[in-house]
């Protein structure tokens, strides 16, 4: 077996498969529409499986000690292991985890958070995921649970913020990255996403319109129906999660001029706000 290894040029879009195979091709990283798969019509039009080295790794090892050993790990509906770069304020590192393990179990993993601050939020997921709060921390790591949650194991990270991070700001950031980051080959994702930033950006700095929360939902709607990829499906989620999880801090940017982390300018910092470092 011959292993040929090629650096292509492009950007976070790399990751889906039919942009991959274009990167590949030489031409402009874009997704294709599907069907045909690449398993139909792939590399240069040839039947093409598309894999990542997380599944590759495990090949060898089940075909050793089978597969129902492999299966006797992880969940049900989700075998087997995941590497996963945990963050928080009291440190990072990478575990390897079973999945459906809690998401407690994860961020425990960390230790305890800093004395006099408390958890606030989990980003699971990457830069496209999905922001949870404390009362999910009993959420299985596994691709349904997360997904139902509104949140997906993406690039395999979690990060936790305390009280001292703005959710709203944080999605806001998010959602300016996948903006960048999107390929442009479709109107609803290239400009989509621009409008959906510009809206974030107007509730942090206190220009935020009446109609913003609903132009959230339904630019968001559009977004995902019109999806050709999973970086469009998902690029709405940390603005999506925020809406569904800390509305009462969107509504303190948006009703009462405040945000309660003391992150957004020229926003009045709450009371209590003010003192913090």
């Amino acid at each position: 077996m011959t292993i040929h290894v090629r650096t292509v040029q492009g950007a976070y879009m790399l990751g889906e498969e039919t942009v991959l195979l274009k990167a590949l091709e030489g031409k402009r990283g874009q997704p294709d529409q599907r069907p045909p798969y690449p398993t139909e019509r792939g590399l240069f039009g040839k039947p093409t499986v598309v894999q990542n080295v997380a599944t590759l790794v495990t090949v060898p090892w089940i075909l050793v000690n089978g597969t129902k050993r492999f299966a006797a790990t992880g969940s049900a509906t989700s075998p087997g292991t995941a590497l996963v770069h945990v963050r928080g304020p009291q440190g990072d590192g990478i575990a390897e985890v079973p999945l459906g393990t809690p998401l407690r179990e994860i961020v425990g993993l960390l230790g305890r958070v800093p004395a006099g601050h408390a958890l606030k939020a989990l980003l699971v997921g990457g830069p496209s995921g999905g922001l949870l709060p404390p009362e999910l921390l009993d959420t299985p790591y596994d691709f349904e649970a997360l997904r139902e949650a509104g949140a997906h194991i993406g690039s395999g990270s979690i990060i936790a913020v305390d009280e001292r991070a703005c959710v709203v700001d944080l999605a806001r950031l998010l959602t300016r990255f996948c903006a960048d980051e999107a390929c442009g080959k479709t109107i609803p994702c290239r400009i989509g996403m621009r409008r959906l930033f510009e809206v974030g950006e107007r509730i942090v700095t206190g220009h935020s319109r009446p109609a913003d929360l609903q132009l959230l939902t339904d630019l968001s709607h559009d977004i995902v129906a019109s999806a050709l990829c999973d970086h469009e499906r998902l690029a709405t989620l940390p603005l999506a999660s925020g809406m569904r999880y800390f509305r009462s801090e969107i509504d303190d940017h948006i009703l009462r001029s405040s945000c309660p982390a003391g992150v957004c300018h020229p926003i009045v910092v709450a009371a209590g706000a003010a003192g913090r470092d």
